[in-house]
Parts: C-alpha cells; sequence; structure tokens
C-alpha cells in the first residue's frame, strides 16, 4: 500500500464517514490468561466511544511507510489451509460473527506478541463501497463497482492509572480519581487484506509498530509468517557500510554529498508515482561508480549487497537519505544545511590542513545576538 491507499482507508474511521460494523475484543493480563471478551455492533455504540475507538483505528495505519508501516507479502505455503494468512482469511470472510474463528485467532495472537504487561486486542470489520474515479482523480460515488471487505486489528497496552485529582468539566471543580485502567494507542497491529490498486488484495497485509526500536518481529514472523524488511534504522546502517566499503580511500565530503544528492533527485522524480522509493542494487552500483567507487570496490559490492538485503532486496531512498538537509558532525561540532543549499559547502586546503568552507550571508546570529556586516568587513 502506498501513502494515498492509507489515507483512504484511514478516513474510514472517522464518524462522519465510518464503514466500520463490527469490533470483536480480548483483555489478556500480564499473565496471557483472558479476562473478558467484548462482541460489539460498532454503530450502536455512545457516540464519544465509538469516537475513542476509530481514534485507535486511525492510529494503526499511522507513520511512515518503512518506519512505521510495512507492506508485508505472504509466502504460498501460508495461503494454503491451515496456514497463517488462511485463518485471517476465514475471520475476514466470516465478517467477525464465526466465535470459533475469532476466538483462534485471538488464541494465536496470545501465543505469539510479546507484552510484559496486559493488553487489549481490538478486531475491527469494515466494508467500503469503493468508489469510481475520474482521470483526474475525482471521486464518483455513484460509480462504486468493487467492495473492500477487511479487518483491522490494534494490540493496546493497558496501564493502570494512578490516583490523583481530576477536573470535572461538567461540576466546573476537581474531583479525586481512583486507579483504574485505561487502553493507551497501539503498540502493533495489521490490516488485511492490503488496498492494493484501489482494491483487496489477499496475498499482502499492511503491519504497523508505533515504535522503530521495539517492532515486535514476532508478529510477522509467527502471527503474520511474512518475511520482515530491515527497519530503517538497520538500512541506514546497511547503506553506511556499503558506500564507505565501495568509496574506501575515496570516501571523501564530495563523492558522499553527490550520492546524498543523486539519491535526493531519484525521490523527486519519484514523487507522484504513490510508491515509496526504493534503492536497488543496479541502481546504487550505478551511484557509487559515478560518485568515485574504484571498480576493485564494485567487484565486491553486489555481493556485500545482498548478504545484508537479501537477494532481489532494496533499500527505501527516504530511509538511507534525509531528503530535507545534509548533516555534517564531528565529536565537537554538528553543522545542519538544507539540502538544496548543500552546494554552498565546499572543501578548501589551507597550510596542508582541509577545512570546509561556508559562504556567509548577510543576517547571522551568534547566540541569538545578530552580527553587523561592517564588522564583518573591517
Amino acid at each position: 500500500m502506498d501513502k494515498k491507499a492509507i489515507a483512504e482507508i484511514r478516513k474510514l474511521m472517522t464518524m462522519n464517514n465510518c464503514r466500520i460494523d463490527k469490533i470483536r475484543g480480548c483483555y489478556v493480563d500480564e499473565n496471557r490468561e483472558i479476562v473478558t471478551e467484548l462482541k460489539e455492533t460498532f454503530l450502536a455504540l455512545e457516540e464519544s466511544t465509538v469516537e475513542k475507538y476509530c481514534e485507535i483505528f486511525r492510529k494503526t495505519l499511522g507513520g511512515k511507510i518503512g518506519k512505521n508501516l510495512f507492506n508485508l507479502e505472504f509466502p504460498l505455503a501460508e495461503e494454503e489451509a491451515g496456514g497463517k494468512q488462511d485463518l485471517l482469511y476465514r475471520v475476514q470472510q466470516s465478517g467477525l460473527d464465526d466465535s470459533t474463528l475469532v476466538r483462534a485467532l485471538f488464541d494465536r495472537i496470545i501465543e505469539t506478541v510479546v507484552f510484559p504487561d496486559k493488553y487489549l486486542i481490538l478486531l475491527a470489520h469494515g466494508i467500503y463501497d469503493i468508489p469510481g474515479r475520474t482521470s483526474d482523480g475525482i471521486d464518483m460515488d455513484d460509480a462504486s463497482d468493487y467492495v473492500y471487505d477487511f479487518i483491522l486489528c490494534s494490540i493496546c497496552p493497558v496501564i493502570l492509572l494512578k490516583e490523583g485529582l481530576c477536573y470535572d468539566s461538567e461540576k466546573m471543580c476537581f474531583l479525586d480519581r481512583r486507579s483504574d485502567w485505561a487502553v493507551q494507542r497501539p503498540d502493533a497491529g495489521f490490516l488485511f487484506p492490503a488496498f492494493n490498486d484501489r482494491g483487496s488484495d489477499i496475498h499482502q497485509v499492511l503491519y504497523f509498530a508505533r515504535r522503530p526500536d521495539e517492532m515486535h518481529e514476532e508478529i510477522p514472523a509467527e502471527l503474520l509468517g511474512c518475511p520482515m524488511p530491515l527497519p530503517e534504522a538497520d538500512q541506514r546502517g546497511v547503506f553506511k557500510n556499503v558506500v564507505e566499503a565501495a568509496l574506501g580511500r575515496d570516501c571523501d565530503f564530495e563523492n558522499v554529498k553527490n550520492i546524498h544528492e543523486a539519491i535526493n533527485q531519484y525521490v523527486e522524480q519519484e514523487k507522484d508515482s504513490g510508491e515509496p522509493p526504493q534503492i536497488e542494487k543496479v541502481q546504487l552500483r550505478r551511484i557509487l561508480y559515478e560518485n568515485g567507487a574504484p571498480q576493485d570496490s564494485l567487484d565486491t559490492f553486489d555481493a556485500a549487497f545482498e548478504a545484508a538485503v537479501g537477494e532481489g532486496g532494496s533499500l527505501a531512498a527516504e530511509n538511507v537519505a534525509d531528503t530535507k538537509k545534509l548533516e555534517i558532525k564531528t565529536p565537537s561540532l554538528r553543522i545542519t544545511v538544507k539540502s538544496e543549499m548543500a552546494d554552498m559547502i565546499q572543501t578548501r586546503f589551507i597550510d596542508g590542513i582541509e577545512y570546509l568552507t561556508i559562504p556567509v550571508a548577510d543576517d547571522i546570529e551568534v547566540n541569538g545576538i545578530r552580527i553587523l556586516q561592517s564588522r564583518r568587513d573591517s
């Protein structure tokens, strides 16, 4: 799923455009035991409760592709009877009405996920009549030919709120609040089937992880049975290592800056495609060759790249190069420059020592104090 598809599905989880019809829930304690289960006709709930649930579901589709959201593809074996995709498909097809299937999915989630404390599993079912679109992207609500039938799973920590005084807006005073358990924003979740090319794709699932440093890899690996792409931080590490290895002694400021600019140009070219631009092996090899990598280093590049990301793998361009800024860092200094202004930074050798030079603009401040032009000229 691309950004536009994710945004389109998120809009189905608002009070004014809600397409969710049913939810099921399972409250699990710290011993992995079920405390209670929920079964609700969604729009029959109080409006304030519906909005709280919708907020959780929207957050399960929030974040950046490649950092919080991951398009995962099921291996063929998981689509066979008894496979992990097969269970999701049967739960989705039942519209959450088959309690045996729903409980089987809850049990599988409880067996898989690693949560130290209490948590709530929420399953939402929705139906979306996909509107047709004109060539210029305008929705035609009366031209719906296809239906997107989906389930969304949100896994939310449940924490104990401490006792204290709270303001009651109706009584306009502060009242004592007892300790109580509260549902937090989701830590992980998934949308099945994926919404690709404005239609259902049962061969893919969209996975969500709120914190890049705690991806809950057990969910895609064991619950969904899908290989997980490298997280953003790992992709940056791979990119750093292959660039440094390929350039070797030619890993100087100008070459690294030019590689950064080449990737930014590629991201700009692909910005209207809707898909997150990917850097593949052949493309990165060419960029390195054009920016100083010697042939003997490139001879070993292919094997090093595939060892890091897998055969046929790629790196998300926006994960490996900051499209907004160029950062120069030493143990005692950090300089940040807008990407479009990177050309103004150059290197100069003065008395045998290499320096970075930056043209000084008219308006300069030091600790918030403006430096006058006349003082600099003198």
